[in-house]
């Protein structure tokens, strides 16, 4: 019943979450601090009658995230809404008592998140390509433009595990990953650099959005580019009202809370479904 209760509840949140975080890049703070306190919330009143490990496995799960999104936020690799739901998230999965497989579970949720987390986010800068196409393929022509001693050199690479393949057939993959892995990389920058960035007045600034650039007010820096917490967004909106501050540029980012929803799919359900389903097209 514990595990139900909490799968029902987080999946609620994940789903709500993820319609929000598509449709205007933010996830409201009641929904983070919502999913932690209702899964400290459930863990005691199921701790009443199976024991204190229950309470003390979303502990140590929470505070496992905690020191994670703290890291991931202040590196400038998430949003605060991002590393609020990952405490949730923490406090919901835990870290059982004794340790045994069922462990490692919050393990497993974590690195499934930032695999089927770049797949996701791949496919969404791909659609945001395709349909900005016009600005991405004339900045992504700059930039191979201004590689071209690099591509050289890469080709060249390539043709070498070509040669090596035909006497070594298991080195055939390597004969991919030069261009293919620099490639991939302009195209990541290009997109970020080309579709991400906007222009946005301080009166439409949230809590969590990422400043591109520096921001100046008569030639002097008034605040650093940097993730904006909420003191930020209100000093900004200040200047914008009082001092006249022109729109700042701001990096969106790829809506990232649906991750959280399918590396959680795949953590409660993929024991079940996709093993087997490796098993049949593998073994």
């Amino acid at each position: 019943m514990l595990d139900v209760l909490l799968i029902i509840i987080t999946l609620t949140v994940l789903i709500l979450s993820s319609i929000n975080d598509i449709r205007v890049r933010e996830v409201p703070d009641w929904f983070s601090y919502g999913l932690i306190f209702a899964a400290f919330g459930v863990r005691t009143i199921f701790s009443l009658s199976q024991g204190w490990q229950v309470l003390a496995s979303g502990i140590f799960g929470f505070l496992a995230c905690l020191a994670l999104a703290f890291l991931f936020y202040y590196t400038g690799q998430w949003g605060g809404g991002d590393s609020k739901l990952l405490m949730g998230m923490g406090a919901v999965i835990g870290i059982s008592f004794p340790f045994s497989a069922a462990s490692f579970t919050l393990l497993w949720f974590f690195l499934g998140l930032l695999f089927f987390g770049a797949i996701y986010g791949l496919i969404w800068m791909s659609v945001l390509a395709i349909i900005r196409r016009k600005i991405f393929w004339k900045n992504f022509k700059i930039a191979i433009n201004k590689r071209k001693k690099l591509h050289f050199i890469l080709a060249i690479l390539t043709i070498v595990f070509i040669i090596l393949s035909l006497i070594q057939p298991f080195l055939i993959p390597l004969i991919f990953f030069p261009l293919g892995f620099l490639h991939l990389f302009l195209f990541v920058n290009v997109v970020e650099k080309s579709c991400f960035i906007r222009m946005l007045s301080a009166s439409k600034l949230t809590e969590g959005d990422w400043l591109a650039k520096d921001v100046k007010l008569k030639n002097k820096v008034v605040m650093e580019a940097k993730t904006l917490e909420r003191d930020d967004v209100w000093k900004l909106k200040y200047l914008e009202v009082n001092e006249n501050l022109k729109p700042v540029m701001i990096k969106e980012g790829v809506p990232f809370v649906p991750s959280f929803l399918i590396a959680y799919l795949i953590t409660i359900f993929g024991s079940k479904f996709v093993l087997p389903l490796v098993n049949m097209l593998f073994y």
